[in-house]
């Protein structure tokens, strides 16, 4: 048996060869992936939903080594997924309809809006279209990969291996910090002391590796106290201490104001005793770690302030606030203010007597208000809410200790990056967006397993 596979394994790789000398390396890398896929789904249908945690690596291996696809490989995933759960939909409908969730109207909803928001009020209409595909396009992952989940073990197995691929990326963070990688100067005022490097691990920016620390973190959390071996505990326990020290070492001020309300969130739901010795615990870190306390107490100083009047985040949310006055309802238009679209079309607005060219708005809440007014905003703040009311709702009525400890720290994570939107645009990262719905999809799968379970509405 072992002779005829390594027959087959020399036979493959010779083809592969052969292949690559005449079509080239690239194309033999995407054959490869497909056939490997096709086997996978046809295995097991819900394996391919694994493939969104390996986001951060995929992405990264692809910008590096086969940019040719470095673009579109995500929208190939969503399409292959997709053509999935039509698979699973025609072979398993009799075991596995179409599933339901009490979020499914609130994403429909704010899609809708979205919608509207194209319809009424496009400036530029093909900037307008990619502006509602940047914001669009990463919340369709909630849908497919909440119907390819088949039970507790799928949802488990997919949590795992986030909180693997995150882990590692924690500890190359951890190992840039030793190593003192070298970083933009922009990203440390010139008067601020203290900060010698902040670390970024394989991604392009420490604010987005904190948002993501944060958002596995409390997952990594429940993983060590639903482990029955003590060494795999503790394992686990080492895993979030490791993020934790990523985390500080990212050194983003937002990124800790997230993670602070995110364990704050774990340990009410987890423990309510345990709040005021993690509130002090918190405070002793602040006090303790020097480089902490300087980054905090800084932004606090006025020398701070007028720093980010001149160039930061307070005199870009004071523009973005001016713009907004004057297109209160709809905005200047989806993609065309505060995020990368506008950005890559170079877009400027007046805003008193000057000419002002776009910028990342800092605050994703505002970024989309100046682009979809009110009527935007008030549609993005509804499905947050929706987001938060369904997954303590799901946590209140599960039943089974494993899962509910799992969806605590899912719900605690994905809290958090919600309160980071306000000083950060996460969602301007496609990776953190996907990152974020996919666990808000095995969220509401725990919800639909409850449902089925319990006939809890």
């Amino acid at each position: 048996m072992k002779k005829q596979t390594l027959i087959i394994l020399i036979i493959l790789f010779s083809l592969a060869g052969i292949f690559g000398a005449f079509f080239g390396i690239e194309k033999v890398i995407i054959l490869l992936g497909l056939i490997a896929i096709i086997g996978l789904v046809f295995a097991n249908y819900q394996i391919i939903a694994y493939a969104l945690c390996l986001y951060p690596f995929i992405d990264f291996i692809l910008r590096n080594f086969v940019p040719s696809i470095a673009s579109v490989w995500d929208e190939l995933l969503f399409i292959a997924m997709f053509l999935v759960w039509g698979y699973k939909y025609i072979k398993y409908r009799e075991q596995e309809g179409f599933k339901q969730t009490p979020l499914d109207l609130p994403v429909v909803l704010f899609i809708i809006s979205m919608v509207i928001v194209l319809i009424i009020n496009s400036p530029d209409y093909m900037i307008s279209l990619e502006g509602f595909r940047a914001v669009i396009q990463y919340i369709l992952w909630y849908f497919v990969v909440i119907q390819l989940l088949k039970d507790t073990n799928g949802a488990k197995t997919l949590c795992l291996i986030f909180v693997i691929v995150v882990s590692l990326m924690a500890i190359h963070g951890v190992y840039q910090y030793i190593i003192g990688v070298e970083m933009p100067a922009g990203w440390v005022d010139s008067k601020e002391a203290g900060v010698r490097t902040r670390v970024f691990s394989i991604l392009t920016s420490p604010n987005i590796l904190g948002s993501l620390m944060t958002l596995a973190l409390p997952l990594t959390l429940s993983f060590g106290s639903i482990s029955k071996n003590n060494k795999i505990k503790v394992l686990f326990y080492i895993l979030a201490l490791t993020m934790a020290g990523c985390l500080v070492f990212t050194f983003s001020r937002g990124a800790w104001i997230g993670f602070g309300v995110a364990i704050l969130a774990y340990v009410f739901l987890k423990d309510k005793r345990l709040l005021i010795p993690v509130i002090i615990l918190g405070l002793l870190a602040v006090v303790l770690v020097p480089s902490v306390a300087n980054r905090i107490t800084y932004m606090l100083s006025s020398e701070y302030i007028e720093s980010s009047l001149r160039g930061g985040r307070l005199v870009r949310w004071l523009t973005g606030i001016q713009i907004l006055k004057g297109t209160p309802l709809f905005g200047v238009g989806l993609g065309h203010f505060g995020g990368a679209v506008a950005i890559n079309n170079n877009l400027s607005y007046l805003v008193d007597t000057e000419m002002v060219e776009t910028f990342y708005m800092d605050n994703y809440y505002l970024k989309t208000a100046v682009e979809t007014g009110l009527f935007g905003l008030f549609a993005f703040v509804m499905l947050m809410y929706q987001i938060i009311v369904n997954g303590i709702r799901t946590i209140r009525i599960t039943k089974d200790k494993v899962s509910k400890e799992l969806e605590i720290g899912i719900f605690a994570g994905v809290f958090g990056v919600i309160v980071h939107n306000f000083v950060e645009n996460v969602f301007e990262v496609p990776m953190m967006t996907s990152c974020f719905w996919l666990l808000v999809a095995v969220l509401m799968h725990f919800w639909y397993i409850n449902y089925k379970q319990n006939q809890f509405f």
